[in-house]
């Protein structure tokens, strides 16, 4: 059996207690999925104002045989997470179960629980709600089983994005290609052009803020760049290949994804990968949307193979008029 306990937006903190063990069970967690590629969440992560918290608890079942918790456990815990760049009431759902209580259905009990009725005035179990996103990260089969047995909530795939490895050689230069004319990308110069870059970061509807430690390469004139690409060296992502570091965004000001070829994107990724080599870092790693044709196309030609599919799930399941944004 199971117990759950929101934590929303301007009631009580967690108590010291609850706070230790969930810092333990996150991190417990992250060691243990980080070559899975799945979400590695902190207390300490940024989050959007507005922001809810649901603790999972497994209690106590004499009926359940030895591996049963002595007293009631922290088994799992739910991020839900206001998303501005869509329509409103839209939050995207981050969630991770205790490494020892997986395979239990854990999941399937909480959503049997609780549901996902979304069309109440209030929202989703009152959070404002109306709209969910969901990531499956390296399309997990669980997340697939629970599309399928909860479909009647409207449940849906709307976007996937292809995780992309690199294998450089610190011996060799990266070739540009025979385009004629390949944009020049440079380091940003100064507080003015990083501001400039962020108005493009921020058109591109990317969540949160690249990493204080990402280098950023721009192209175009510093006040108005063409494109950008924050280069992470130290990420630390743990493959096949070696230990890779991020092209964290490739974004440009004027995308046209009905095209294949593009030396603009080509250029920032070519400058992405050389700033990895020169650091030392012998994989590069980026993320792309499976639609960005210009974006997919250029990182094949690069050398490119796929890692892992990432799927993002939606539950969308109203029939009333437009809800309250997120409180």
């Amino acid at each position: 059996m199971i117990d759950f306990e929101w934590y929303r937006p301007g009631g009580p903190g967690l108590a010291p207690e609850i706070a230790s063990e969930l810092r333990e069970m996150l991190a417990e967690a992250a060691g243990v999925d980080a070559e899975a590629g799945f979400p590695q969440l902190s207390p300490d992560d940024p989050v959007e104002p507005g922001t809810a918290h649901l603790l999972v608890w497994l209690l106590p079942d004499e009926r359940s045989g030895l591996h049963a918790p002595l007293v009631p456990s922290l088994a799992g815990y739910l991020r839900v997470e206001p998303v501005h760049d869509d329509e409103p009431g839209t939050a995207e759902v981050s969630h991770v179960i205790r490494p020892d209580f997986r395979s239990r259905g854990i999941t399937t009990l909480l959503v049997e629980k609780m549901g996902l009725e979304l069309g109440s005035p209030d929202g989703w179990q009152g959070t404002g709600v109306s709209r969910l996103r969901i990531w499956a990260r390296a399309n997990h089969p669980a997340a697939l089983r629970m599309a399928l047995r909860f479909r009647r909530y409207g449940i849906r795939t709307t976007l996937r994005q292809w995780q992309m490895l690199a294998p450089l050689r610190i011996d060799r230069e990266i070739d540009p290609g025979a385009e004629p004319a390949h944009p020049r990308v440079r380091p940003a110069d100064g507080a003015a052009e990083v501001a400039a870059a962020a108005q493009l970061w921020a058109a591109s509807g990317l969540r949160h803020a690249p990493p204080e430690r990402a280098v950023l390469l721009v192209s175009g004139p510093g006040t108005r760049p063409d494109g950008a690409v924050w280069v992470d060296p130290h990420s630390g992502e743990p493959t096949e290949y070696g230990t890779a570091g991020r092209l964290v965004a490739v974004v440009t000001r004027e995308p046209d994804r009905t095209r294949d070829a593009d030396p603009l994107v080509r250029s920032l990724l070519v400058a992405g990968l050389e700033q990895l080599r020169d650091q030392g870092v012998r994989v590069g790693a980026v993320t792309i949307d499976s639609q960005d044709r210009p974006l997919v196309h250029e990182a094949r030609t690069l050398g490119f193979v796929h890692d892992q599919t990432d799927v993002m799930y939606t539950v969308q399941n109203r029939t009333t008029a437009p809800l309250p944004a997120i409180r």
